[in-house]
């Protein structure tokens, strides 16, 4: 009997041992060197033949004017998901479909460097992204001069895996979209599934990189949903409470169950005087409906 009552003993200490392990496993909290990716990305775009792989924000810019703006862009969506996930799933299950947008600017009278720039998102395995059209504005409008330091915009990864931009999609002004196409050299990359507009009230979740912040997470709910322009279908737009800032364009705004349903567009900041910034109150948050981006990709918001 002592003996049996022993071996339930042994087995009930690993069970317990077992799952404070996997407690303690879950709870591991990951500390990145953002500063060092920085300049590791840099470090790659200077190697030796590195130049050949990109194409230059003026060749870009060329290519782009032969596009006519809100013509279709053909993607498969990856279906949406439909298990409730926790913050900390979505943050860890989303990020590798979260790319960072640089501009990279050639030594003149000022050292090289690399801008954080934006926040895109990837949609198809092939390296099809969406952002914000004003993040491409100067590939883009043709009015718009590129500057002489002005030389590359490239995507990166948190990994530090660099891409570069061989293409420009399509875009439309009045939804601010832009669809452009990345080189994944080989890698597979991971689609953010698109799930449906939701109402105001709706829980949300987003992901992006303000200021230089890579993958910075906030959470709020969609305050308010309106059309700047009756009768155009880009005019909807999305307002919600969590925060963003400049480098959050393009950023995806997520469901409880990772979806993306919006994207950061733009920021109204409100002051009870026309004195900022002294008398500043609260910032309108101001989103592109996935809707929106469906219908860029011919699904008619379907």
């Amino acid at each position: 009997m002592k003996r049996y009552c022993f071996k339930w003993l042994n087995i009930g200490l690993l069970v317990v041992l077992f799952g404070t392990a996997r407690c303690h496993a879950q709870k591991e909290v990951v500390y990145r060197d953002y500063d060092r990716l920085g300049w590791a990305i840099l470090d790659s775009l200077k190697r030796p033949g590195a130049a050949s792989l990109f194409k230059g924000m003026s060749s870009l810019k060329r290519e782009t004017r032969m596009l006519q703006e809100s013509s279709p862009v053909v993607v498969k969506p990856r279906p949406a998901g439909k298990r409730k996930l926790k913050p900390e799933e979505i943050i860890s299950q989303r990020r590798e479909s979260v790319l960072m947008v640089f501009k990279y600017t050639r030594a003149t009278t000022r050292p090289e460097a690399i801008i954080p720039w934006a926040t895109a998102v990837v949609l198809a395995e092939d390296g099809v992204c969406v952002t914000n059209c004003h993040v491409l504005w100067q590939l883009i409008d043709t009015s718009a001069r590129l500057d002489l330091r002005d030389s590359l915009l490239f995507v990166a990864t948190e990994a530090g895996r660099v891409y570069s931009i061989t293409s420009v999609l399509g875009y439309d002004r009045s939804g601010d979209l832009a669809f452009f196409k990345i080189d994944p050299r080989g890698d597979r990359l991971i689609p953010m599934p698109l799930g449906s507009d939701l109402p105001a009230g709706a829980s949300v979740h987003l992901l992006a990189h303000p200021a230089g912040y890579p993958y910075t997470y906030t959470h709020g709910r969609i305050s308010r949903t309106f059309t700047k322009e009756a009768g155009n279908p880009f005019g909807n737009r999305v307002e919600i409470t969590a925060d963003f800032a400049k480098g959050s364009s393009g950023g995806p705004i997520m469901d409880d169950r990772g979806n993306m349903i919006a994207m950061v567009s733009c920021l109204h900041p409100i002051f009870y005087v026309d004195q900022p910034p002294s008398d500043r109150q609260m910032g309108i948050k101001e989103c592109i409906p996935v809707s929106s981006i469906l219908r860029l990709m011919g699904k008619n918001g379907e």
